[in-house]
C-alpha cells in the first residue's frame, strides 16, 4: 500500500445528506507517489442552491464566493482525471464517498475507487487521543495544515500526513519536504488551474 500512488481528498459542502438536497462547495485534494506530494487539485464549486448560514460559519465559504465558479458537472471529469488509478483517501470517507458516488452517477461518470478512511484506521491505530476529528489528530500528531481548517485542501493536507503517519511511511523530513513540494507546485499553478500533476516530482 505504502508505494501505491494515492489521492487524498476533502469536500466541503452545503450539509450533511445528499438525500436533503446537499451539494458539493468545494473539492481539495493531493496526489502522493509514496511520501511525495506531486499534484494538487483545488476548486470552489457553485451548487446551484444557497449555502446555510451555519455552514458558512463552519467553512468560511459564502454565496457570493461560489457564484460564477463552476458546477460539479464541469469539475467532476477533471477530478476523475486528476485520481487517474489511485487509491482514494479520505476522513470519514464514507461521507466524501457518499457525496462523490451520487455526483458521479449524476453526472453518468462510470468510475470505482478503492478506498482509505483515515478515521477509521486511526480508532484502529491511535490510543491515546482524546477523539478522532481530524483537528484533534492534527495537534496529536503535530501536524501541519495549508491555511484554515475546514477548506477543502488544507484538510486534505492535513489527511495525506495523517495517512502517511497511520501506513508507517513519514520519514525524519516528511513534513519539510511536504512544505517544499507544496510550495512549488502552488507557484507553478497559473491563475485558472483547478490541477496540476509535477510528473518530475511523481
Amino acid at each position: 500500500m505504502q508505494n501505491r500512488n494515492v489521492t487524498v481528498f476533502d469536500l466541503e459542502a452545503t450539509g450533511l445528506y445528499t438525500s436533503r438536497g446537499d451539494r458539493i462547495t468545494e473539492i481539495g485534494a493531493v496526489k502522493l507517489s509514496g511520501n511525495k506530494l506531486c499534484g494538487i487539485f483545488q476548486t470552489l464549486v457553485n451548487p446551484g442552491r444557497k449555502i446555510p448560514d451555519k455552514i458558512v460559519e463552519i467553512t468560511g465559504i459564502t454565496n457570493e464566493m461560489v457564484a460564477g465558479k463552476p458546477v460539479i458537472s464541469q469539475v467532476l471529469p477533471l477530478f476523475a482525471d486528476f485520481i487517474g488509478d489511485d487509491m482514494l483517501v479520505a476522513h470519514n470517507a464514507k461521507f466524501d464517498m457518499s457525496f462523490l458516488h451520487y455526483e458521479l452517477k449524476e453526472c453518468g461518470i462510470d468510475k470505482n475507487f478503492d478506498t482509505f478512511c483515515t478515521l477509521l484506521a486511526s480508532r484502529k491505530e491511535v490510543k491515546s487521543s482524546a477523539n478522532f476529528r481530524l483537528s484533534t489528530l492534527k495537534n496529536h500528531f503535530n501536524l501541519k495544515p495549508m491555511g484554515n481548517m475546514h477548506r477543502a485542501l488544507s484538510d486534505a493536507y492535513v489527511t495525506a500526513q495523517l495517512y502517511l503517519k497511520l501506513t508507517k511511511n513519514w520519514g525524519t523530513d516528511t513534513l519539510s519536504q511536504f512544505e517544499k513540494e507544496v510550495e512549488y507546485l502552488t507557484s507553478s499553478m497559473y491563475e485558472d488551474d483547478i490541477f496540476l500533476i509535477d510528473q518530475k516530482i511523481k
